[in-house]
C-alpha cells in the first residue's frame, strides 16, 4: 500500500485531499494544526488507513516528529509529500497601514517558503526508499510575479512568500530530479471557506473536494515531460511562475 502525508489537512483542500487518496487505497498521514477543528477525526471513525498527526511546519522538531511516527508506521518509507499547509491571515504589512508588524510577515514567510523546504529535508531518509519519489506543492496564482494582480493595499507577506516558495522548489527541483524525484506544482483556484461544522462559505468560486479530485489525479499521473518543472492549475493550464 503506498503512502502519503498531507499538511494543513485540518480543513479544506488538504481534508479534501485525504478523502481522495484514502479512496485510492493509501496510507494517508494527514498533519493537523487547528485546535477547534475535529474533521479529521470524524473521517478518521470509517477510515483505518488515517492517520492524525499533530504538525506545525514552521518548527523543525515538529516535522522530524512526525517523520519518526510516519517511519514506525510504515518501516521506514513515504512514496508522497504534499505541502498544504499555508498561513493566509491578514498583517498588518502594508505600505500605507502603520506599525508595519514585521515579526508576523517573517511568521508567514516561516510557514509558507520555510515549511515545505522543512518538511522535504526532515522526509527525504523516507521519500529515498520509494520508487514513487513523488513532491507535490500547492502554490497560488498570487506567486506569479509577471501575472500579479492583488488590489492594492492588500498585505503583503502571502504573495511575497509564496513566490520564495516557488523559488525553493526550483532549487529542491534541480537537486532532486536527477535523483528520480519528481515534483508537482499546483494553482488550487479561489476556493469556499470549511467552517468547523464542515459548511462552506458562499464566497468564492470553487468547492474544495472538486479541486482536490482535480488534484489528485494531477499529483498521481505520471508525466511525459517530467524534467519540466511547470505549475498547472484545476483547469490544467500551465501557470508562468
Amino acid at each position: 500500500m503506498k503512502s502519503v502525508i498531507i499538511t494543513g489537512a485540518d480543513r479544506g483542500l488538504g481534508l479534501s485531499l485525504c478523502r481522495e487518496y484514502l479512496s485510492r487505497d493509501y496510507t494517508v498521514f494527514a498533519g493537523k494544526f487547528l485546535k477547534d477543528y475535529t474533521l479529521l477525526e470524524d473521517l478518521q471513525k470509517t477510515n483505518k488507513n488515517l492517520h492524525i498527526i499533530w504538525l506545525d511546519v514552521s518548527k523543525k522538531q515538529s516535522c522530524n516528529d512526525a517523520a519518526a511516527y510516519v517511519s514506525k508506521i510504515t518501516k521506514g518509507k513515504l512514496d508522497v509529500l504534499i505541502s498544504n499547509a499555508a498561513l493566509m491571515g491578514k498583517v498588518n504589512c502594508a505600505l500605507r497601514e502603520p506599525d508595519m508588524q514585521a515579526r508576523q510577515a517573517f511568521r508567514s514567510y516561516n510557514v509558507n517558503a520555510l515549511g515545505p523546504v522543512r518538511m522535504v529535508e526532515l522526509f527525504l531518509p523516507l521519500l529515498d526508499k520509494s520508487k514513487t519519489k513523488r513532491l507535490c506543492f500547492v502554490s497560488s496564482e498570487v506567486s506569479c510575479i509577471n501575472l500579479m494582480k492583488k488590489r492594492i493595499g492588500n498585505s503583503l507577506p502571502y504573495p511575497m512568500s509564496k513566490s520564495s516558495m516557488n523559488m525553493a522548489v526550483r532549487l529542491m527541483y534541480n537537486e532532486l530530479y536527477p535523483e528520480g524525484y519528481t515534483f508537482r506544482l499546483y494553482h488550487p483556484g479561489w476556493m469556499k471557506r470549511v467552517a468547523p461544522d464542515g459548511s462552506r462559505s458562499e464566497e468564492a468560486m470553487y468547492d474544495p473536494d472538486f479541486i482536490a479530485e482535480h488534484a489528485a489525479k494531477y499529483f498521481e499521473a505520471n508525466r511525459k515531460d517530467e524534467q519540466r518543472l511547470v505549475m498547472y492549475d484545476f483547469k490544467s493550464n500551465e501557470w508562468p511562475f
